[in-house]
């Protein structure tokens, strides 16, 4: 997939846009549409995709190409879906159908194993780029930090990052990871444990 941001993205394939005219619920308060309007998705793209992004990539090992390319997927997902159904819970919606093209890729890759030699790595949209990495890595103390993350498990990485540079509510998280909401609480309380205790010891 060519490199480039999800706006860029939406923005080369006009098809991919909702067509407000074809929505016999255009003229309706915005409550009540089911198409997405074109304002209503850039924002959306500019609000999330950096989150996005960064959730991705952790979970892809740093891979900047392949991170981009399920966000861009999240994203055209989110065109073809009808507005009602997930308006009120877009945010976690939207990490749900992250994660879940991110299991399907890694699940590829590892049925598919690829040579590293013939593999082409291109530097993300460098704007996308840097919101992603803001959240980690903007000083020494986060660096610091980001460092004590990496040595969590990956299900406490998980939670941790969807609750704190996300926002999600533990509800929300659990609807993302199928984790029951008490999990969730055992397994944040357990990452904020883990990282006090390495904290205290360096």
């Amino acid at each position: 997939m060519p490199d480039h941001s999800a706006a860029e993205m939406l923005a080369d394939d006009p098809e991919s846009w909702p067509n407000a005219d074809a929505d016999p619920t255009a003229d309706l308060p915005p409550h009540q549409r089911q198409a997405w309007s074109q304002d209503e998705l850039s924002q959306l793209i500019s609000r999330y995709e950096g989150q996005l992004l960064a959730y991705a990539r952790r979970m892809l090992n740093g891979d900047w190409q392949a991170a981009q390319d399920a966000v861009q997927e999240t994203f055209l997902r989110l065109c073809r879906e009808e507005r009602g159904k997930i308006v009120s819970r877009v945010q976690p919606w939207l990490f749900a159908v992250c994660r879940s093209r991110v299991i399907d890729m890694q699940r590829t890759r590892h049925a598919h194993p690829i040579d590293a030699a013939e593999i082409t790595v291109q530097d993300p949209h460098p704007d996308a780029a840097t919101a992603a990495l803001a959240a980690e890595q903007t000083d020494a103390t986060e660096n610091r930090l980001a460092v004590l993350v990496e040595r969590l498990s990956g299900r406490q990485q998980e939670v941790l990052r969807l609750r704190m540079q996300a926002g999600l509510s533990y509800r929300e998280i659990a609807d993302v990871t199928g984790l029951t909401v008490s999990n969730v609480g055992f397994h944040l309380h357990a990452a904020v444990r883990a990282l006090k205790d390495a904290v205290a010891t360096t």
